[in-house]
């Protein structure tokens, strides 16, 4: 099944790229940061599980989230699988993201993309004009989030 909905951008963070890749993929402090999250749990060093308590009105309730680092390459390259589920609803959502070095290495370009691979339950019909603005919302406050951490 084709991705129902894509994302993708560009971020340049004040870090080199190997600060860049060890923050972005260090999933005890991704689990920490995410919107709205409940309770976290490292399950292994490439999956982290959560609860986290949405505020939009299309999705009330708990979900539990668990995020697996499916591939990488320090500090190129790193893929993340994220599947979501709740009472009645769940997505899975992959994540494509290289790293380049920017003014000379002392700084990073973050390439981006993320594609919602499916969407299950009563999330099958939400327009996906509320799933994008939501996701927009989400992206810009989880980039905000990480550039706090990551040039600190």
């Amino acid at each position: 099944m084709p991705p129902t909905d894509r994302f993708s951008g560009e971020e340049t963070f004040a870090a080199t790229p190997e600060k860049l890749f060890t923050t972005l993929t260090d999933l005890k402090a991704l689990a920490g940061s995410m919107p709205d999250v409940q309770s976290s749990e490292v399950v292994d060093d490439r999956t982290v599980r959560a609860v986290v308590r949405p505020g939009f009105s299309f999705l009330r309730g708990t979900m539990k989230v668990t995020v697996t680092l499916t591939d990488s390459e320090a500090p190129r390259r790193a893929v993340m699988r994220t599947s979501a589920s709740g009472i009645g609803v769940g997505m899975e959502i992959e994540a494509k993201m290289t790293i380049e070095p920017h003014e000379g290495g002392r700084a990073s370009r973050l390439l981006w993309e993320a594609a919602v691979l499916e969407r299950k339950g009563l999330m099958s019909a939400v327009p996906s004009s509320l799933i994008q603005a939501a996701a927009e919302k989400t992206i810009r406050d989880g980039w905000t989030s990480l550039r706090k951490r990551v040039e600190g």
